[in-house]
């Protein structure tokens, strides 16, 4: 039997595939998103060359890092709590800085100038300039989208359809949407549309002044940036139906919603098991993940959080990076929690958390009910998907949450509701016919043998725009139809210019 294992490997060896993995978002959140891709990857026997902003020193078989964490610096005047500085203009702006960083690090440049990869994947982050990495590499793009889908997604893939249906990352309408959600949803799209319209040529020319120099390096011709941004062999969407609305999408979209969370859940540290089995009252978990630090809490506001959880008949693991004395007995701060663990653990009744999508998923996957404390980004909406779908309660992070908070845990841990109704949705969250981790082998070397996934992909992207609309046909029809009533019209001209004279001769008679 052992040697039929060892023969397995090393034919899996053998047939693995040279992939190029790129994760440039200077988060930790955004690491463990590319990370998440990369596993499977590995498992299945592929080699990986990682380009990350966290770069791990432990050798793993068959992974290779290559080092971009000076992009880190970039968030260095960056104010997540400020809500002004928050807007799309600025956002892009930083995207484009973190592309532009990327792929100009001298080991990038010349990983893609000397080493033929068979696939590449990376990130969508705001900015489509990563398109060429693939495609000076001739390889098919796998790309990823760390959020829900959304209508720039659809577009590179597809048409866009979801905007008379599915609210907008920043509409909070439920579904259905009545007329004037609608007309808000529309105008979030126009808006959005404009922005990519404006930059295209700004982003166009960063793929040419980068790509460009690389291509002629290996001997390719450089596809244009249209071509190459339309060239998604595989699409995989951070989402599912238990959470996000189900949409009608290409074959080629795969929804992996949840597939950083390891089959296997990893052991708790010992302190931190003894306190969560010693603990049968329940346990609440507070974090706010690794964006927001302890200098974004005011000194009151602190002391507000620590009276409302000392108060609480449970136990209280608070992800916090700096040392509070004179804690409540129930009150046990770390500097790092291992969260999937401790969400998978029967004890935990309740979690307190940013709202991202990554801690969003895994309450859902262990069906834990959540209070959701949004900051920026894609969490507002997270968090207000997850009201909507009946497990969940929201504040505003502000200086004064303590009150608001005390006042939703009340109502959360008096009410069961909310706890039956995210066991619920973690049944229809688990209950799939292939794991993510099958998927995502599967895309990836399907995609590579196939040469693209060309039968997978939406055939409404060989079609212009007003093809799609009909616009030309319907054009053609009027066109007819104003023919026929010019003709009819002459006619009927005729026909009354010969009456008119038959009856003038008449008269004359």
């Amino acid at each position: 039997m052992k040697s039929v294992l060892v023969f397995l490997s090393v034919v899996a060896t053998a047939f693995g595939y040279n992939i190029l993995c790129i994760q440039s978002v200077p988060s930790k959140s955004h690491y463990h998103l590319m990370k998440g891709i990369v596993d499977p990857l590995l498992k299945a026997g592929h080699q990986i060359t990682f380009v990350s902003t966290f770069p791990e020193a432990k050798p793993v078989k068959n992974l290779k890092y290559i080092d971009i964490s000076h992009i880190q610096m970039l968030t260095q005047n960056v104010d997540m709590i400020d809500r002004a500085k928050q807007g799309m203009s600025v956002v892009r702006e930083f995207a484009r800085n973190i592309s532009r960083d990327a792929i100009g690090t001298p080991a990038v440049k010349e990983a893609l100038m000397k080493e033929k990869f068979d696939a590449v994947v990376t990130e969508w982050f705001f900015s489509d300039v990563d398109s060429g990495y693939a495609a000076v590499q001739q390889v098919p793009w796998i790309l990823l989208s760390g959020m829900t889908m959304h209508p720039h997604m659809e577009n590179l893939v597809d048409t866009v359809r979801s905007v008379p249906m599915v609210p907008a990352i920043k509409n909070d309408s439920p579904i259905p949407m009545n007329f004037w959600s609608r007309l808000v949803n529309t105008f979030a799209f126009i808006y959005m549309s404009t922005g990519s319209f404006l930059d295209y040529s700004l982003v166009k020319s960063d793929y040419e002044t980068y790509f460009t120099p690389i291509a002629k390096a290996r001997g390719v011709t450089l596809p244009s940036y249209e071509e190459a941004l339309y060239n998604v062999s595989i699409l995989f969407v951070n989402s599912h139906p238990s959470f996000a609305p189900a949409q009608g999408l290409p074959p080629n979209v795969i929804e992996i919603g949840g597939y950083h969370i390891s089959e296997e859940i990893p052991p708790l540290p010992k302190d931190l098991q003894d306190i969560l089995d010693s603990s049968p009252q329940g346990v609440v978990l507070f974090s706010m993940g690794s964006i927001i630090k302890s200098k974004a809490l005011a000194e009151h506001t602190r002391r507000d959080l620590i009276k409302v959880f000392g108060e609480l008949p449970y136990t209280v693991l608070w992800k916090f990076d700096e040392n509070i004395e004179g804690l409540p007995k129930n009150i046990h701060i770390r500097s790092w929690m291992p969260q999937t663990s401790i969400l998978a653990h029967k004890n935990v009744k309740l979690f307190i958390t940013h709202g991202g999508l990554l801690s969003t998923l895994e309450s859902l996957r262990f069906g834990v009910p959540i209070i959701a404390i949004p900051v920026f980004g894609d969490q507002p909406s997270n968090a207000q998907k997850s009201v909507q779908g009946g497990h969940a309660l929201m504040i505003d992070f502000s200086p004064e949450m303590g009150g608001p908070l005390k006042d939703a845990l009340k109502e959360m841990l008096s009410n069961d509701r909310y706890y039956k109704r995210a066991k619920y949705l973690s049944q229809l969250f688990v209950d799939r016919p292939v794991n993510t981790t099958h998927l995502i082998q599967h895309y990836v070397r399907h995609a590579i043998e196939t040469n693209g996934a060309h039968h997978l992909r939406s055939k409404a992207l060989l079609y212009s725009w007003y093809e799609l609309w009909m616009l030309d046909q319907v054009a053609f029809l009027l066109v007819i139809l104003y023919t026929i009533y010019r003709v009819f019209k002459k006619i009927v001209g005729c026909f009354k210019r010969d009456k008119s004279i038959k009856t003038g001769k008449e008269k004359r008679h």
